[in-house]
């Protein structure tokens, strides 16, 4: 069993009710691969948690990757598991506040990492967030 988090962008004209025909259609196919997860959509940014049978995951994941209704696909989380986030929940559309509380203040932190003015001694890196986010996520 394998999770994988990832972050990207939304194309230009992406809306929260296309989201939700994509999370619609993703329910019927994620039902029939073993696979669960959830999706959020935040000010144009994805957030994508896919888990299940390893290669299941994998082969979804490539499919994603190469959807052109995003872009700037970024990995955050990737790895085995041994029980699932959303067992029941073939996909479910997610608003940013149903996260836990590390993961969303995580997140937040990760998205407003550009306009961030930061000490010069002590530089943010992604690594020194990551940490805090994907046990969140674990079951």
């Amino acid at each position: 069993m394998r999770r994988v988090i990832y972050i990207s962008h939304a194309s230009q004209g992406m809306t929260e009710d296309k989201a939700a025909a994509i999370v619609e259609k993703s329910r019927r196919k994620n039902s029939t691969l073993g696979l669960t997860g959830a999706l959020v959509l935040q000010e144009g940014v994805f957030l994508q948690i896919l888990e299940g049978p390893d290669a299941a995951v994998v082969d979804r994941l490539d499919k994603i990757a190469q959807d052109t209704r995003h872009h700037s696909f970024t990995v955050l989380c990737d790895g085995p598991i041994g029980s699932r986030s959303y067992p029941d929940h073939p996909m479910v559309l997610l608003q940013m506040e149903a996260l836990p509380e590390a993961a969303r203040t995580a997140l937040e932190e990760m998205f407003a990492l550009e306009p961030m003015e930061l000490p010069k001694r002590e530089p943010r890196r992604l690594r020194d967030i990551l940490p805090r986010f994907a046990p969140s996520m674990a079951a």
